[in-house]
Order: structure tokens, then C-alpha cells, then sequence
């Protein structure tokens, strides 16, 4: 098994976009850099691969505080306990894990950013309807033959076989609104299964940043042939496309992709 791991900030192209369309230039100049609000993690021994992204705060509210974007983000920092407690609570289930445990794995999980949230309460620029700080997230954990996944609203886990045909994907809906917050409602909106695998598959877990990538045949295409300079690959990829769309191809981004 080989995987590869990419974790990108938000381009300036990108981040000017957005600034554009809320009318937030004065407030995000070109030298604007964002806080990290993605994570990932991916282990070996277990194998287990997370990716996590913090829900976006509310720029409107903290500019009409005549505030600052917390630097570290607590959406980031909701991100990060998410995808460190799901490896812990994986790791420490390997030995027996099943279909069954994929569920477990998300509440212990979900209960770490809980004790987070219950530390610091609700918010008004939490930037979601619970008013809690919240993330998206998913996760593969592969035991012989099979991987088991879950997903939480817009990230996502994709299957390909070899030749990078889409096996499966996770449809990625938020609604009804769905993330990691704590609350552990939250639970019940999981997606979740169990994969089967074949020699030479291909298993992408990855943030909505890495949405419009994950349906380009150019980029596809890419993983074929599983080589060292993949990565380089995917940074001129990456750079072309940006310049392109950097709507749908500059935020921020975080994606795990396993040769099986």
C-alpha cells in the first residue's frame, strides 16, 4: 500500500475571488493570508486516513466588530482534534474493527471537539446555524480487503479501480445540515460503509476544495500511473487550473490518495 498526502492554502487568486463576490476587498487584500482550517492525517500503522475542514467563520459579523479572522481558527483547531481522535479511536479498535465500529470511531471523535466546544460555547461568528465552531470530515480505514469509510456533509471518499474508473463517491449533501460540532445529533446524519478492494484501487478521501479536481479527467488520468513525481504533477496541475478557475480550483484543499 503507498498513499500520498497534499494539504494547500487558499491562492491569492482565490482569495481575491472571494473577497470580490461579499464585497470584503478592503478587508482581504491580495496580502491577506488565511488561517489553516483544513487537517489531515494519514497512518500506515493502522492504516487510517482523515482529512477534516473547518467551516468557514463569519467574515460579514468580524468585519462589523471591527475585528480580526482568529489566528489559529477554532473551526481549524476543530478540524485538527477531529482527525487526531479519529486515528486514536481507530488505532486503539484495529484488532477487532468491523462495519459496526465505523459509527464509534465518529462519536468519539465528535465528543473530543465537544469537550472543545464546551470549553470555549457558542458563538455568533461560528459561521453555521448550531453556533458552535464546526468542520466537515471524513475518513477510510482499510483492514485486508476492505475499507471502511464515513463522511460527514462536504467532504468526501471516492473509490476508483486501476484505471481510475469511479467505483463509489460520497454524494457530499449537507442537508439537512450536517457537521462535526460536538452535538451528537450529528451521528445520525453520517454517511458510512464498507468498500471492497481489489488489487491496484484507488482510494481518495478529501475536502470540497479537491471537488472539482476529483471530476476532471485530466486530473485522473494523472493517477494511472502511480509514479515518484505524482506530486510534482499535481502542483503543475494545481498552478494551470488555478490561474483558470480559481473559484473552483484555489481554496483550500486537503486530499489523501491510497494505492491499494
Amino acid at each position: 500500500m503507498q498513499y500520498l498526502s497534499i494539504i494547500e492554502q487558499p491562492t491569492k487568486e482565490a482569495i481575491k475571488a472571494f473577497a470580490e463576490k461579499r464585497n470584503l476587498t478592503e478587508h482581504l487584500p491580495e496580502t491577506y493570508q488565511h488561517p489553516q482550517e483544513d487537517y489531515l492525517v494519514a497512518s500506515n500503522s493502522p492504516p487510517v486516513f482523515v482529512v477534516s475542514d473547518g467551516v468557514t467563520l463569519n467574515f460579514k459579523k468580524i468585519v462589523e466588530d471591527d475585528a480580526k479572522y482568529p489566528v489559529p481558527s477554532p473551526a481549524g483547531e476543530v478540524a485538527k482534534i477531529f482527525c487526531e481522535a479519529v486515528v486514536k479511536s481507530a488505532r486503539d479498535k484495529y484488532s477487532e474493527f468491523d462495519a459496526e465500529q465505523i459509527v464509534e470511531v465518529f462519536k468519539e471523535a465528535n465528543g473530543e471537539v465537544k469537550n472543545y466546544n464546551e470549553q470555549i460555547g457558542k458563538s455568533d461568528i461560528s459561521g453555521n446555524a448550531t453556533g458552535f465552531y464546526a468542520a466537515t470530515g471524513s475518513f477510510v480505514i482499510i483492514k485486508k480487503d476492505k475499507a471502511y469509510w464515513a463522511s460527514i456533509c462536504d467532504s468526501f471518499v471516492a473509490h476508483f479501480d486501476k484505471e481510475m474508473n469511479v467505483k463509489f463517491m460520497s454524494s457530499g449533501l449537507c442537508l439537512p445540515y450536517a457537521v462535526i460540532n460536538g452535538q451528537e445529533k450529528m451521528a445520525g446524519y453520517l454517511e458510512k460503509g464498507a468498500l471492497d478492494l481489489a488489487n491496484s484501487d484507488r482510494i481518495f478521501v478529501f475536502t470540497d476544495g479537491f471537488e472539482h479536481y476529483v471530476k476532471n479527467a485530466e486530473f485522473l488520468k494523472m493517477f494511472r500511473n502511480w509514479s515518484g513525481n505524482l506530486k510534482k504533477h499535481i502542483a503543475g496541475f494545481s498552478e494551470k487550473m488555478n490561474l483558470k478557475d480559481p473559484e473552483n480550483y484555489g481554496h483550500e484543499r486537503s486530499l489523501i490518495a491510497i494505492l491499494v
